[in-house]
């Protein structure tokens, strides 16, 4: 499974907005806020429950822009 265009434009904007570490920022808040308190949070979560953490491991956003 890929990620949607969609989800891939807010796996950019997260990105932008955290900077480096951004992988571990996107888990960290996958595994403590299950609201929607952040940008994108719906779309991000469906990356979450569709593709998993594992997935976004391997995942490299220059590789699918």
């Amino acid at each position: 499974m890929h990620p949607t265009t969609e989800q891939l434009a807010a796996l950019q904007r997260f990105r932008e907005r955290h900077g480096r570490m951004w992988k571990s920022k996107l888990q960290e808040l996958w595994m403590r806020e299950p609201g929607s308190r952040y940008p994108d949070a719906s779309v991000l979560r469906q990356i979450r429950n569709q593709l998993g953490p594992t997935w976004l491991q391997n995942f490299r956003l220059t590789e699918a822009s």
